[in-house]
């Protein structure tokens, strides 16, 4: 174990402290994914939802979301749209034309043909869609809510009692033909990132409400990670202790606690988790978090060195404990061997050496896999990092 005042602690924690983008000293949200909404009342159903998240270790998750609709009645056009929330200590300017900083390769399909969609800043959750006047000034404070300012200065709110909440949106007409539909969509979005926590990923489930019936009949959750490994937590809040089941390539899931809050730990590597819910009504989002330095601490307050890595962001060397630093193991030249063995025991190589092998076999996240042959083909910044890591 290792005090605050050690010059081996210290030196890690200067020269491998996490990459993260932070600011005002929490971290940066960049924007939610969000359910296909009706921006009218409408009496049509979602019969069936199949959400993909597919995690990637360049910050961005991929989105891909089939639906089946029911409209009980006649052929109807139906205004619908997908709602992003703006960022929070990115991007502090507001942009009018509606299109989101941080969501690419927005696509949507119905019934095989490609639609075409306008964007808008708009009221955010209002129905009908309420656009945003955008012949006015405003002021973005954290681009939480729009603030009116005077034309002629333009430096200050008019009156900081009438925030506007407000979203992107994107947004389109949909030919509902009577009885079953189909729409498929697809994004990539930048997830958020938290303080010594690698990603956060935040969907919105609730607006589903906003359909008839207000559940889903048939809900599919699939995480993947496609060529690469994850570590993360899902919370149980809004789909309960329902079990998720790895369909897909190598992976482990068991419960978990993150924050009070109970959860389920994943770890996976290029593979797929998956969950079944029947009538299912959401009562809160969904929230998946990479594991970072806060989840691999025992309670003696030591932080245990390789309880967790993710290739995208170093965050796994360093940890504060009420002013006191601390990190096992304390031999520096083993210290110096695992940290060089990271990457590779995260692609799941084998270990022959009987020290290295009990050190990972111990981490929980650890899958060794006897096809796996040692490249650094794939090997990310963060990977290299660990690789020629020095400790002074």
């Amino acid at each position: 174990m290792l005090s605050k005042a050690s010059p081996f602690f210290l030196t890690v924690l200067l020269s491998l402290v996490s990459s993260l983008t932070v600011k005002a000293n929490d971290g940066t949200y960049y924007t939610k994914g969000n359910q296909l909404v009706p921006l009218t009342e409408t009496s049509i159903s979602i019969r069936k939802e199949v959400l993909t998240i597919r995690l990637m270790d360049n910050g961005y998750a991929r989105v891909s979301v089939y639906y089946e609709f029911w409209n009980p009645g006649a052929a109807k056009r139906l205004l619908m749209g997908f709602e992003a929330d703006p960022p929070y200590n990115d991007d502090y300017m507001f942009h009018p034309d509606g299109r989101h900083p941080n969501i690419k390769d927005f696509t949507v399909e119905m019934n095989g043909s490609r639609l075409a969609y306008r964007n808008a800043a708009c009221v955010r959750d209002t129905l009908p869609l309420q656009p945003i006047d955008t012949s006015r000034q405003y002021y973005v404070w954290d681009n939480n809510a729009l603030y009116e300012v005077d034309n002629d200065d333009g430096n200050e709110p008019v009156n900081w009692e009438l925030g506007i909440p407000f979203s992107y949106v994107y947004y389109f007409d949909a030919d509902f033909q009577p009885g079953l539909n189909r729409v498929h969509h697809t994004y990539t979005y930048r997830m958020s990132t938290v303080v010594g926590t690698p990603y956060v990923l935040d969907y919105k489930l609730t607006p589903a409400g906003r359909w008839a019936g207000g559940m889903i009949d048939d809900f599919t959750l699939i995480i993947r990670a496609d060529s690469t490994a994850k570590h993360f937590l899902v919370l149980d809040t809004t789909l309960g202790k329902a079990d998720y089941v790895v369909t897909e390539g190598m992976g482990k899931v068991r419960p978990s606690r993150l924050y009070g809050e109970d959860c389920r730990e994943v770890t996976l590597r290029n593979g797929a988790i998956q969950l079944h819910v029947k009538d299912f009504r959401p009562m809160g989002e969904l929230g998946v978090y990479g594991v970072g330095i806060y989840e691999c601490v025992d309670k003696e307050g030591v932080y245990h060195f390789g309880a967790t890595y993710d290739r995208s962001a170093p965050v796994c060397l360093w940890y504060n404990l009420g002013g006191e630093y601390k990190v096992e193991p304390a031999d520096k030249a083993f210290l110096r061997r695992v940290a060089r063995n990271l990457p590779y025991a995260h692609r799941g190589h084998v270990f022959r050496d009987a020290s290295l092998r009990q050190f990972f076999e111990g981490q929980w996240w650890y899958m060794p896999d006897p096809d796996y042959k040692d490249s650094d083909a794939d090997f990310t910044d963060t990977d290299r990092q660990f690789i020629n890591a020095v400790f002074k």
